[in-house]
C-alpha cells in the first residue's frame, strides 16, 4: 500500500508540473519515475481514484505533519524533497528574534551556527522537518515560497 500511496503523491505532482508547463522528460526526471508512467499519470489511467483521494488528502495536510508522511513512504532522500517541494512549494525558515541558540537543530547537516546566526543550506536540507519537531522555541518552520 505504500508504493501505491507514493504513486498518488507522484501522480497529483506530475499534474502540478505540466500545469507548470514542464515536458513529460521533466516530469520523469524530478519525480523518478519513467516517462511512460508519467503519461499514465497524465492521462488518469492510473493510480485508482482511492490512492489519489489519499494522495490529495495528504496534500491538504499541514506540511509539518505531510512530509513525515512522505519521507515514512520512500527510503530516497532526493525524490522525497522533490516531492514535498512541488506538492507543498515551502522551504525551511529560521526566526532569530525567538531562538535561544540550544543547538538541538544542529543534528541536521543542513544547519550550522555561525556567530548567533543559523545558517540553512538549501541544497542540502531534504525537508523532513526534523530540526522543526526538536526546536524548543518553534524558531524554525515552513514557509510558502513564492511563486515567480
Amino acid at each position: 500500500m505504500p508504493d501505491h500511496i507514493l504513486s498518488g503523491i507522484k501522480a497529483i505532482v506530475s499534474m502540478k508540473l505540466r500545469r507548470k508547463g514542464l515536458t513529460q522528460k521533466e516530469i520523469a526526471k524530478i519525480i523518478k519515475s519513467d516517462r511512460s508512467i508519467v503519461s499514465h499519470y497524465l492521462s488518469g489511467r492510473y493510480p485508482k481514484e482511492k490512492i489519489l483521494k489519499i494522495a490529495k488528502t495528504i496534500g491538504e495536510i499541514p506540511p509539518e505533519y505531510g512530509v513525515k508522511i512522505i519521507h515514512s513512504l520512500t527510503e530516497d532522500k532526493e525524490l522525497a524533497k522533490n516531492l514535498i517541494k512541488e506538492l507543498y512549494n515551502i522551504k525551511l525558515s529560521w526566526d532569530k528574534d525567538s531562538c535561544i541558540f540550544c543547538g538541538t537543530c544542529l543534528m541536521c547537516e543542513a544547519l550550522t551556527l555561525d556567530y548567533l546566526t543559523i545558517n540553512i543550506d538549501y541544497n542540502s536540507c531534504i525537508l523532513c522537518g526534523n530540526c522543526i519537531i526538536n526546536c524548543p522555541t518553534n524558531s524554525l518552520k515552513f514557509v510558502r515560497e513564492s511563486y515567480d
